[in-house]
This record gives structure tokens, C-alpha cells and sequence, in this order.
């Protein structure tokens, strides 16, 4: 893909999921407040259903106290409405409906200021009679048509109506009863939740009949339906219901299809973030290959191109027949390709490394001796440049079971390193120390030092810090990689501290008990 591309598509990418996150959030919202409707008709359809069972048992209460006050007026057989219907179906036959109705008001005391059950009693008799028409006589009356009009059987029904106004609701209303009414409700309408309930008065003031959780939750969201009313229907007390656990409630009883949604976006968010940081590492992967392409083409050109000219100079007569010369440029030539070698054996060595291919032959080995050798050898170069490198053994337990030819090279790659980077005379130190079971190696230079965000950078793979000329350290970005790999196989950390303009120390930590 195109390194261009890549910004764009991650403009577009990141438009669609805002779009998305946006609908999804507003789907979300939606339906929660489709949840939140649902809820508040089934809570008022309870309250409803609640009200009225209340009113129906108050009236029970008092009609079984005061029902001995009823009287019989089953023996009367004046009715206080009549209706006839006749219907024709044919030219013989006619269809006599009739009902005739007793109305009983009875208004009974309950208290002495005023309040009463009145209880209303209406008694129904009922009739179809089928008679056949002849124009030429009359229909003879059966005795079983006489009984049924002279019968006179009634159906009983009552209604009452509770007018207490009077009444306090404590006595009206039984706490443990009401919570019983309401909860058996609440459950027939597939709501299972702590709630409260309280009892308003007609100015919207809290009654003392209440339970705890209203007391506490009365400030909250409530729902409201009128309890009693008096004799002009107008409301006296009213119900009121608080669920202080409705959000969770609701999120309980759709948990499959909110947590479906919620891994829907969460998978599709880190899709994105994965894409995004794929995109961005395969753009920034590109521009180090890139990079590296170039170091490499910069390192090889230098030897081909000492290689080419000596190869011209062996051509040369004169040189060809001067044996010191000859062996000048044939030491030249192999010296420049030995440093090509080294650089394919770098990166070769790399691969091996990401693949897993190395295989360390650890064995005990006497770090002191090793590091002395190494930095009398390095200190040569140091010398070139007239600069310093100093030592300082500390450790008094030095015998580690190590990888002798790749640690080597780690500790030349630090220390080349430490060279490359001090533009100056370079300063070098090297200490080595015990800190409980680790060997630790330290190597300090007072060169260009690194910005404090790539402390964290500097072990990456073909990382190399920009400094204006990609070109003015020579190098491919593998060393330290190569440092970290070949430490971590030893089950050893690596560390470094550094500073812009300061210096740089690398800290090699290797365990003394390294098994082989």
C-alpha cells in the first residue's frame, strides 16, 4: 500500500466509526427509553390494579361489619324499572324479552362525622317467552308460559361505595397489605425490583404511611395514581411507587441484548484501534526498511567503491611489478570485503534471531577476563581518537554461565557504539558489579545521548534516532536490536539511561545462576 494512502484511509475509517459510535449511542438511547415507557406502563397498570383492590378491600371491611343492617326485600314485587321488547321473526312466530329491576339504596353510618358505606343492591328478573301468531285465534296460555310470567325470580347483584372522607388513611390502609397488594401486582406485570411506596395527600404531602425505601428514595422519580376519592370523585389520597434499582432492573431483564450491542462496538472499536496501529506500524516499518535500504547501500558503496580502485592499481603495470604494492591492495581489498562479510553476517544474524534460530552454548565463563580483553582491544580504537576508556571491576563473583561469542558481540556492539556516537574525544567507562544474583555491566559514554522518548525506541529493529544526516553515523539500526535479543536469551534484562546532549548508559543485568 501506498504510504500516502494510509493517512487518508485512516481519515475515513475514523469518520465511519464516529458515525457509527454516534448511531449505535443513539440506538442505545432509544431503546433504553422504550425500556424506560414499557416500565411506566406496567408500574401504572399496577398501581391501577392496586388502587382498586385496596378500595375493594376497605369496602369488605366495613360491609362485613355493618351487613347486619341489610334488609329483605325480596318480597317485593313492584319493580322500579320494566322494560319489553317484542320482536317478530315471522308472520307466526313473535319474541317476548322483559326485565324487570328493584333498586335498593342503602347509606350506612361508619363514623360520626359524616363518613358512610353506601351500598347500592339491585335485584333482576329476566324473561325470554317465544309465542306463535295466528291471526284467527289467540296463543293458549300453558301452564308452563303462566309460571314463567307469574314466576317473578330475581337475580341478586350489590355495589358499594365507600364515602370517608373523614377517615385518616391510617385506618384505612393496613402497611402490610398494601406492600402484599402491590408487590403481587408488580410480579403479575414481570417487575421484580426493591421499590417503595408512600401514600400523598390531597396537597401532595407525605402520609405517615410509608415504608423505608420511600423515605429515603422520596426525592427521586416516583409514579403516582389516585388510592380514594370522595363522594364528588375528586382524589383524597394517592398511591406513589419509587424504584431506586429501576436502571438496573431494566439492564437485567435486557441484559442478552445490551451486552450483544456493547461487544458489537467494543469489537468493532478494537478493530479500529488494531487497523489503525497496524496501518501507522506498517508505514513506519516501511520508512525504516527504507532507511535501512539506504544505510546499507551507504555502507556498501564505500567498500566496493576502495575495492574497485584497488582493483584498477593491481591493473596498473607499474604497481603490478611492485610487490609491496601488490600486497598493499590485495590487504585492502580483503579488509573492505571482510567488512562487507560483517554486514551480511549482521543482518543474516537478525533474521536468525526473529526466527528463533539461535541456538546459545552457554558454558562458565570468567567475565572479568573476558570484559579486560574486549575493552584492551576497543581501547585501541579509543586511542585512534585520542580518548579514554576506563575500567572499574567491582564484582566479586564473576564465573556466569554465558554464550562467550554472541555476548562478545553484544558488549562490541555497546561499546562501538559509545565510539560512534561521542563526536568529541570520547570518554568510555565500564563497570561491573554484584547485585544479589545478577552480574551487572555497565557501560557509560559522554556523547550525543538520546531524546528522553526513545529510551524506549532504541531496541527496535532498524531504529535509529534522526539527526539531520541519516548517513553522518555510519550503522543499520540492527545493533541494539541485536544487544537486546542476544541479553533477553540469556534470561537477562538490558536497560539504558540517556539524556539529549549528556551521554548514554547501557545497564546489562545477566542471572549468576543461568542453567546450562
Amino acid at each position: 500500500m501506498n504510504n500516502k494512502f494510509i493517512p487518508i484511509i485512516s481519515v475515513f475509517m475514523t469518520i465511519s466509526l464516529v458515525v457509527f459510535v454516534a448511531l449505535q449511542f443513539y440506538w442505545l438511547k432509544s431503546y433504553y427509553e422504550a425500556l424506560e415507557q414499557d416500565f411506566s406502563n406496567k408500574v401504572h397498570a399496577a398501581l391501577e390494579s392496586s388502587a382498586k383492590k385496596m378500595t375493594d378491600i376497605e369496602v369488605e371491611k366495613y360491609y362485613a361489619q355493618y351487613k347486619n343492617l341489610n334488609k329483605d326485600v325480596m318480597g317485593s314485587t313492584q319493580p322500579s324499572v320494566t322494560a319489553i321488547q317484542q320482536v317478530e321473526d315471522s308472520a307466526s312466530r313473535r319474541t317476548i324479552t322483559y326485565s324487570k329491576n328493584i333498586i335498593e339504596n342503602k347509606d350506612i353510618p361508619i363514623s360520626q362525622r359524616g363518613d358512610s358505606l353506601k351500598v347500592t343492591t339491585m335485584y333482576t328478573d329476566e324473561a325470554l317467552i317465544r309465542l306463535r301468531r295466528d291471526s284467527s285465534a289467540p296463543e293458549l296460555l300453558t301452564e308452563d308460559l303462566n309460571r314463567s310470567i307469574q314466576s317473578g325470580e330475581f337475580t341478586l347483584r350489590e355495589f358499594a361505595k365507600l364515602s370517608g372522607s373523614n377517615l385518616p388513611v391510617e385506618k384505612r390502609v393496613v402497611p402490610a397489605i398494601l406492600d402484599s397488594v402491590v408487590s403481587r401486582e408488580l410480579r403479575l406485570k414481570g417487575i421484580d425490583t426493591k421499590f417503595g411506596y408512600g401514600i400523598m395527600d390531597s396537597k401532595n404531602n407525605l402520609t405517615s404511611v410509608a415504608n423505608e425505601i420511600y423515605k429515603v428514595e422520596k426525592n427521586a422519580d416516583s409514579y403516582t395514581y389516585p388510592l380514594f376519592a370522595d363522594s364528588r370523585d375528586r382524589t383524597l389520597y394517592s398511591l406513589s411507587l419509587v424504584f431506586p434499582r429501576k436502571g438496573y432492573s431494566l439492564a437485567k431483564n435486557n441484559l442478552p441484548m445490551l451486552l450483544g450491542t456493547f461487544m458489537s462496538l467494543l469489537t468493532i472499536l478494537g478493530i479500529y484501534i488494531i487497523s489503525i496501529n497496524y496501518m501507522m506500524r506498517q508505514k513506519k516499518i516501511a520508512e525504516v526498511k527504507t532507511d535501512f535500504i539506504n544505510n546499507m547501500s551507504h555502507e556498501f558503496k564505500t567498500p566496493l567503491a576502495t575495492i574497485s580502485v584497488a582493483t584498477d592499481s593491481l591493473a596498473n603495470d607499474k604497481i603490478a611489478t611492485n610487490p609491496e604494492k601488490v600486497k598493499y591492495y590485495s590487504q585492502l581489498i580483503k579488509q573492505e570485503n571482510l567488512r562487507m562479510k560483517k554486514q551480511v553476517e549482521n543482518v543474516l544474524n537478525m533474521s536468525k534471531l526473529e526466527r528463533n534460530e539461535v541456538q546459545l552454548f552457554l558454558k562458565e565463563t570468567n567475565l572479568r577476563n573476558l570484559i579486560k580483553e574486549i575493552t584492551e582491544s576497543f581501547g585501541l580504537i579509543i586511542a585512534q581518537r585520542n580518548g579514554t576508556l576506563e575500567q572499574e571491576f567491582t564484582a566479586d563473583r564473576y564465573i556466569v554461565k554465558v554464550d562467550e561469542f554472541h555476548i562478545s558481540n553484544a558488549l562490541i556492539n555497546l561499546l562501538d557504539n559509545a565510539n560512534k556516537y561521542s563526536p568529541e574525544t570520547p570518554e568510555i567507562f565500564v563497570k561491573t558489579q554484584n547485585e544479589g544474583n545478577w552480574y551487572v555491566i555497565e557501560i557509560s559514554d559522554r556523547g550525543i545521548g538520546l531524546d528522553i522518548d526513545n529510551n524506549k525506541r532504541i531496541f527496535d529493529k532498524f531504529f535509529r534516532e534522526e539527526t539531520g544526516n541519516i548517513h553522518n553515523v555510519k550503522g543499520q539500526g540492527l545493533g541494539l536490536s541485536y544487544v537486546k535479543k542476544i541479553i533477553e536469551l540469556h534470561k537477562g534484562q538490558v536497560l539504558v539511561e540517556s539524556r539529549k546532549g549528556k551521554g548514554s548508559t547501557f545497564t546489562i543485568k545477566l542471572p549468576m545462576n543461568q542453567v546450562l
